[in-house]
């Protein structure tokens, strides 16, 4: 099956110019510049490029061999050549200016790929004193990730026999995603399987390479060994093993005052749900808890931590490349990532991505760092927002939420960074507004007297609301 190949090389262009005597006279360029096509192997590449007449009126000069697009952006990065690949016939030969590359941002997509379902808010689990059996999790999240094992009824309690297992609405599924897994496993589809990457770094008294059920660290060989005490672990989840009354990870979804080992609030990873086996599952995910950047510069991805998760998905959510890499989606390995943050449970899935899609190699570049930072941004602007309404409620109620946002928004832009200082200037400008007062012109002669931002904010809150 063919595949992208890239050439980087220098080009010659010549081009038509107009000189001093208002003739048109022919000027030669160097520049750096990108072959792409779609070929089976290098020899192939090749071949195409020399049949091809793209390069007829100017001369490549290879400064670098012919790669298949994923080890090629493993090495030098530009992913943004990716989207120079879109919609190319399968025996184009496409030559890009690399100028174009470098200054051009990457071509957002419009739609948004991912399929978000969440269970809020999510009633944390207590001691169940006098339940037997304890249940694993709470109902309708049972019910999500075990949909095919029935929730044990408390036998404990008088007519038990009766009792009816609890329905809950399930998460939408795009069905030519659906279409996908049957073309791949059949009419009889393979029951879904639940996986639990364990971050054991949260969790230094925890010992999952002892676990009964499976459990193997991504990090393998001398640095698997070296960090076993602290590297991610992929676990086969049994709610309710035979080998012992409770699972070895009882208290995923536990409160911290219900004396489990682990709690909810420790965050210790994420939830997978695929049709394939362990060592699918397993072999997909190693290629990216260590990862490289842009610079080449090795780097940590703890995409296993329910925060880093959702920020990631909501990053990539409108790339079908970093999908497809990331979920597997050509094999369909990643059926659901599901993760516990706050009081919410999020399950993520895919929407069908197009059929032209190049899955894009997971690499930290400048893109996702500026998302990270987004994300980050908009947590923070959410909390002090709900922090302004709880703490000032005759400056500022739900109603108000939207704007306060957006005056937060501002003031990070006039130079404000502290987290009270934006808070206390979108109070400021909220009290102003209110009372038909000129904020701008009195925050203007504050930032003159006040050059230092904590200062200023706290004058400008003491004027407008004391």
């Amino acid at each position: 099956m063919s595949s992208l190949w890239i050439q980087l090389g220098q080009c010659r262009l010549i081009q038509q110019r107009e000189n001093q005597n208002e003739r048109f006279e022919p000027v030669e360029t160097d520049i750096q510049a990108a072959l792409l096509a779609f070929a089976d192997n290098k020899a192939d590449f090749e071949r195409r490029v020399a049949k091809s007449d793209v390069l007829l009126n100017q001369s490549f000069r290879p400064t670098l061999a012919a790669l298949p697009a994923e080890t090629f952006f493993q090495r030098h990065g530009m992913l943004d050549l990716l989207y120079y690949a879109r919609r190319m016939q399968p025996d184009e030969v496409r030559l890009v200016e690399m100028g174009e590359v470098f200054s051009a941002k990457p071509m957002a997509m419009e739609t948004d790929y991912l399929l978000r379902h969440q269970i809020h808010p999510v009633k944390l689990l207590d001691r169940q004193f006098g339940r037997h059996p304890k249940l694993f999790a709470p109902d309708e999240i049972a019910k999500l990730l075990f949909p095919d094992l029935p929730i044990p009824p408390d036998v404990m309690q008088r007519g038990w026999e009766q009792w009816q297992q609890p329905v809950f609405p399930p998460p939408v599924t795009d069905p030519k995603t659906m279409e996908k897994d049957t073309a791949l496993f059949g009419e009889n589809l393979p029951p879904l399987k639940c996986y639990f990457i364990l971050d054991a770094n949260k969790h230094p008294l925890l010992h999952p390479e002892e676990f009964e059920c499976r459990s193997e660290s991504l990090f393998k060989g001398k640095f698997g060994e070296e960090t076993k005490g602290v590297a991610p672990y992929l676990i086969e989840v049994h709610p309710y093993p035979d080998y012992r009354i409770e699972s070895e990870l009882m208290g995923l979804f536990h409160d911290k005052n219900a004396m489990t080992t682990l709690n909810w609030h420790e965050n210790l990873g994420i939830f997978i749900h695929s049709r394939h086996d362990f060592d699918t599952v397993f072999n997909h995910l190693r290629k990216f808890p260590i990862l490289k950047d842009e610079s080449g510069k090795w780097f940590f991805f703890r995409f296993y931590d329910p925060k880093v998760l959702r920020n990631y998905l909501n990053i990539i959510a409108n790339s079908p490349e970093k999908l497809s890499k990331f979920f597997g989606y050509d094999e369909r390995i990643i059926h659901a990532f599901g993760s516990g943050y706050d009081d919410s449970f999020y399950y993520y899935q895919l929407n069908a991505l197009p059929e032209d899609t190049i899955p894009a190699p997971i690499v930290l570049t400048n893109w996702e760092r500026e998302g990270f930072a987004e994300q980050k941004w908009l947590k923070l602007k959410e909390d002090l927002a709900n922090y302004a309404i709880a703490h000032y409620p005759t400056v500022v109620t739900e109603a108000d939420f939207e704007q306060l946002l957006l005056d937060m928004d501002e003031g990070k832009k006039k130079g404000y960074q502290l987290e009270n200082s934006i808070l206390y200037y979108a109070l400021a400008k909220q009290s102003a507004v209110q009372n038909k007062e000129d904020f701008e012109t009195i925050e203007a002669n504050f930032a003159r007297q006040f050059p230092e931002e904590s200062e200023r904010a706290d004058k400008l809150l003491n004027y407008f609301i004391g």
